[in-house]
């Protein structure tokens, strides 16, 4: 292990010596020791992102520790000489009892010059063996091995300081990176406040799967992962998942999985996928204790397939698409087809169903009506075909939209509905039908469901740019209430915050996806719906990435601006709504 370690850091140090004038490369990254965290203001770092950095420094933060208040200065001068050399810098916030409102207060009154990552579960404290604050850690850009630990210097002490220091061993380290040499690790000279490890506090709970791990993955993962599901592959038993899990642990840790990297503090959604810090500490920790079975029966054992009925029962009418190939790979343009809905008449719709034929390859379906609205009823503007005109969306786990109660969709008399498919090729050559259910009501609603996509189509962003960003806004000129949301970039966009700023200019932010994954696109179901005044802006504010860092960027060195492909780019902030008034 620790000849690996030399080869990477040399390769890692001849690295430093190539010219800085060529365009930028790709830099090998295995993804290994990716940790993602939140910070205090609520955003979504993952390492890998930093990857040609010269290296990341970690500081270990708490609240209230005396010694940290003290060294503040001192790190963000090290901050200030160093960032433009090449290297990023984070705090890294490790206390079980410290929040992201109290951190974020710490860190506006001490004026600390980088973000603080929380860490309260403790994964990352655990992975790199955190101690004690005040403590610094330096990673290797790729491998995020440690290469240097240790105090910035040695100004302070346990009840006594110096008005200046003698030893200066973080700026050591950084400097002997910059010349190509192996720092030299001082971590007994660390002086700080003594970090309660959890690990400490759970010597003798053994976790079990039948007991404490079975349940959690009941609930929160077979959604996705059976034989019928999206996922890769089925948590059907016990040995299926105990094989599985050195994987389930990186997925983790890395918040890969699951795929629900949402950050709002004031909103709750119906369809929230995600899991609490704890069960996922549980989860880890089951982990490294071996994954032991216990006793019992086995809960995944037993739970039945999803079956291929009609989830909402069986429509009113069912469209069957044409057949699409699906190569073994590659990238696929979206694919569209135009279907004739032969209803003989006027109708509403209270939901739809859309059953693709091969789940492990329709990454979304998108239906767009010939809307009967010429204007906009809530903007001044002119309704933008299979743009404000969305009545269903299909993505992930996510097949139905029936719409809320006393509301509907009006489809008028000889409208034809556009299908919009985008496939994702897994490996081997295949086809797909899919199927549309449409559900009607009886009579008219009191009020009609609609769609709104506040957009921007006049960006442009550079090759090899990071973090551009771009907003798309509109004022709204009737009261409404919103329902769904559904923020939309391509392969590009890293970060998107859908708001509503009232008529007195407060700032709601209904929605923000700080680690956006075009693979992972959901309608975000607001569990009680906004209402949003007339005179309100709608604000969508993104974040996108055209480097190599964004693993998902198919070419860096290409100049984008907006366009249907996914290898293009979009910003959309879509939206259902109602009207008050």
């Amino acid at each position: 292990m620790n000849y690996l370690r030399d080869l990477l850091v040399l390769g890692f140090f001849i690295s430093l010596f190539t010219g800085c004038d060529e365009p930028p490369e790709a830099i090998a990254d295995n993804r290994v020791n990716d940790y993602a965290l939140f910070d205090s203001s609520g955003e979504l770092h993952r390492l890998s992102r930093y990857n040609d950095s010269k290296a990341i420094v970690l500081w270990v933060q708490g609240n209230g520790c005396p010694i940290v208040r003290n060294a503040v200065s001192d790190f963000n001068d090290i901050v200030n000489d160093y960032e433009d050399k090449g290297f990023t810098f984070f705090l890294l916030n490790s206390n079980t009892q410290d929040d992201s409102d109290e951190t974020s207060i710490e860190a506006n009154k001490f004026d600390f010059s980088a973000p603080v990552l929380l860490d309260n579960i403790q994964l990352v404290a655990d992975a790199l063996d955190v101690k004690i604050t005040s403590e610094a850690i330096v990673l290797h850009p790729t491998s995020r091995e440690v290469i240097f630990r240790g105090p910035l210097n040695n100004r302070l002490d346990y009840g006594a300081q110096k008005n200046e220091p003698t030893e200066t061993y973080l700026r050591d380290a950084l400097d002997a990176i910059l010349q190509g040499k192996q720092p030299v690790s001082k971590e007994k000279m660390t002086r700080g406040c003594t970090v309660t490890r959890l690990s400490t506090l759970e010597k003798g709970d053994t976790l079990t799967y039948t007991r404490d791990i079975a349940p959690i993955l009941a609930e929160h993962c077979v959604m996705c992962h059976n034989p019928n599901g999206i996922g890769p592959w089925s948590m059907s038993d016990y040995e299926t998942v105990r094989g599985w899990s050195s994987m389930m642990k990186q997925v983790l840790l890395t918040k890969r999985m699951p795929p629900w990297t949402v950050n709002s503090n004031n909103f709750t959604f119906k369809n929230d996928i995600g899991i609490e810090d704890s069960l996922v500490r549980k989860i880890v920790s089951w982990i490294d204790q071996g994954s032991p079975r216990g006793t019992g029966k086995d809960t995944l054992s037993m739970i039945k397939p999803t079956s291929g009925d009609w989830e909402l029962g069986m429509p009113d009418r069912v469209i069957s698409l044409k057949k699409e190939s699906v190569p073994a790979t590659g990238l696929i343009p979206y694919r569209y087809q135009e279907i004739d809905l032969e209803f003989d008449r006027d109708v509403w719709l209270k939901a739809i169903e859309i059953k693709p034929g091969n789940p492990n390859v329709v990454h979304h379906v998108l239906l767009s009506s010939a809307h009967e609205l010429q204007k906009s009823p809530i903007s001044d503007r002119m309704i933008s075909p299979k743009v404000d005109n969305f009545i269903a969306v299909s993505t992930g786990k996510k097949q139905t939209m029936a719409y809320p109660e006393g509301t509907g969709i009006f489809i008028q008399k000889g409208t034809k509905i556009t299908a919009q498919l985008h496939y994702t090729p897994y490996g081997t050559a295949t086809e797909d039908i899919t199927q549309i259910g449409f559900y009607l009501l009886d009579e008219a609603p009191d009020v009609p469901f609609r769609s709104h996509n506040t957009h921007n189509t006049t960006f442009k962003i550079p090759a090899y740019a990071k973090d551009v960003k771009f907003v798309a806004e509109e004022k709204i000129d009737k009261d409404i209430k919103i329902y769904n949301l559904l923020p939309h970039m391509h392969y590009r966009g890293k970060d998107i915050k859908f708001s509503v700023i009232s008529p007195e200019g407060e700032k709601t932010t209904l929605v923000h996806v700080p680690d956006y994954n075009f693979n992972w696109q959901w309608i975000y179901e607001l569990e009680t719906p906004f209402v949003a005044k007339k005179g309100s802006t709608i604000l969508v504010e993104a974040i996108f990435d055209n480097s190599f860092q964004n693993p998902l960027n198919p070419d860096p060195s290409k100049d984008l601006k907006f366009g249907p492909q996914s290898t293009d780019e979009m910003l959309y902030g879509m939206f259902n709504y109602t009207v008050e008034d």
